[in-house]
């Protein structure tokens, strides 16, 4: 079977950051979040984004309680 390039590419890396912080979870874990703290602005703005989209795609017929029952037949 083919190496799969890109995953090759993120196991080196995730060996990296994992090296970097000398193999310990704990120290592993705290990296991530202090990433995460760098870059909460954006975090928030897609939380956002992404709650905006789930409210749009709530179909109109649902919130006007337009629903039909599993044995009703829609209309011609």
């Amino acid at each position: 079977m083919k190496p799969d390039i890109a995953i090759q590419e993120i196991r080196e890396v995730r060996h990296q950051m994992s090296a970097e912080c000398g193999h310990d979870l704990d120290r592993f874990f705290a990296m991530l979040e202090a990433e995460g703290k760098k870059f909460e602005p954006q975090i928030r703005r897609f939380r956002e984004i992404e709650r905006q989209y789930q409210q749009a795609s709530i179909p109109q017929a649902e919130e006007q309680g337009h629903t039909m029952a599993l044995r009703d037949k829609p209309k011609p």
